[in-house]
């Protein structure tokens, strides 16, 4: 079974006692590219890192201020930011968004951060992995706006992809209207997730991914425990239940979807 986990947080310290075994149980789950996401300036630099050194799976870096981050992202932090990325080894602009449910930031720092992050994925004809939490309706606008700037839909590529997805089906089903994926994790599988299973089920195959956000959100057997890329197979299985297909089909359609957004960064190398 081909799998990509298209968010996780390898670079997080809680794997410094066993990142490798953590990456060899992932390729003996079959797998074969993780995406490692930035929440800051030296969570993007440390993805970038780590991406570079490691073979197997293929991971690739995102970079980019999370929305909880977004007092911190100053003019300076930003401009960090498009380095890293026109260095050439970023496959997307993220974490970004918008977060309203622990508002950890100011609201009005949080849409100037992200304002100003999905302009450099513009510019840099980058994709977006975004984060939204109690903030779907809000966020709706901003990712529009981003949609008629990017070029990536004129090259047969997907905006962006709307990571642990938390709204409603119908909200799901705008944003892919507007060009983006919306990710799935393992957290779908929770007893009172049912909205999660409804947006597996109710959004076409060609427009979901799946994750693992490691170290979060760990499946429901293993709730209380750190997450690790290995267990997006669980994810597959609660979105293959929930549309009724096998988790073969699911694993193979999310792997492609992630390679039409991420592009060749998710293909190994040669």
């Amino acid at each position: 079974m081909l799998l990509v986990d298209s968010h996780s947080h390898l670079q997080d310290a809680r794997f410094d006692g066993d990142r490798g075994a953590v990456l060899a149980r992932a390729a003996a789950a079959g797998v074969e590219a993780i995406a490692v996401c930035g929440e800051d300036l030296a969570s993007s630099e440390a993805a970038v890192a780590l991406a570079a050194r490691t073979d197997r799976p293929r991971l690739f870096a995102t970079a980019g201020f999370h929305p909880h981050e977004a007092a911190r992202a100053t003019d300076g932090a930003l401009a960090a930011i498009g380095v890293l990325a026109r260095a050439g080894n970023v496959a997307a602009i993220g974490e970004i968004g918008l977060d309203f449910h622990r508002e950890r930031a100011p609201r009005a720092a949080q849409r100037r951060a992200l304002d100003a992050q999905l302009e450099l994925a513009a510019r840099l004809g980058l994709p977006v992995s975004v984060h939204s939490r109690d903030a779907e309706a809000e966020l709706e606008p901003h990712l529009a706006r981003f949609a008629t700037r990017s070029p990536l839909a004129s090259r047969g590529r997907p905006h962006g992809v709307l990571h642990a997805f938390g709204g409603t089906l119908e909200q799901a089903l705008r944003y892919v209207g507007l060009g983006f994926l919306v990710s799935l994790a393992c957290s779908a599988g929770y007893r009172a997730n049912d909205e999660a299973r409804r947006v597996a089920a109710g959004l076409p195959l060609d427009a979901l991914l799946v994750e693992t956000d490691s170290p979060a959100l760990p499946p429901r057997d293993r709730r209380g425990e750190r997450n690790e890329p290995a267990h997006v197979r669980d994810a597959v299985a609660v979105v293959a239940e929930a549309r009724g297909e096998c988790a073969e089909t699911v694993a193979h359609a999310t792997a492609a979807n992630a390679l039409r957004l991420f592009g060749a960064a998710v293909e190994a190398p040669a």
